[in-house]
């Protein structure tokens, strides 16, 4: 009979080890992802810093002040008045297919 609440004893007290190593277990995983939670937490907070800051960069890249000061770094000019030749949208009837290039392969509509 002593033997039997001895090992009843024993195994209790087992119990009581392997659940208190159970929850310590559980806390720490918890306490490691609350900490993993937090770093993910600043890198989206440093990451949406680092994309607002690209966007106002490309804001400023197109506008047309830095356009124009690197085109003249560049060493691009204003072209001269008449110099600009604006070109129909659309080519006149019948012409479509004339260029020396349809003419060399003799392309017409009606092949």
């Amino acid at each position: 009979m002593l033997k039997k609440t001895r090992n009843l004893r024993l195994a209790g007290v087992g119990i009581i080890f392997a659940g208190a190593f159970i929850f310590a277990a559980e806390n720490l995983q918890a306490v490691k992802l609350g900490y993993n939670i937090e770093k993910l937490r600043r890198e989206i907070k440093d990451l949406e810093s680092a994309n607002t800051y690209l966007k106002k960069e490309i804001q400023v890249s197109l506008s047309p002040e830095k356009l124009e000061a690197e085109a003249s770094r560049l060493g691009m000019v204003y072209p001269e008045p008449g110099a600009v030749v604006i070109l129909d949208e659309k080519p006149a009837e019948g012409t479509a297919g004339r260029g020396w290039l349809a003419r060399l392969f003799k392309f017409n509509k009606s092949s």
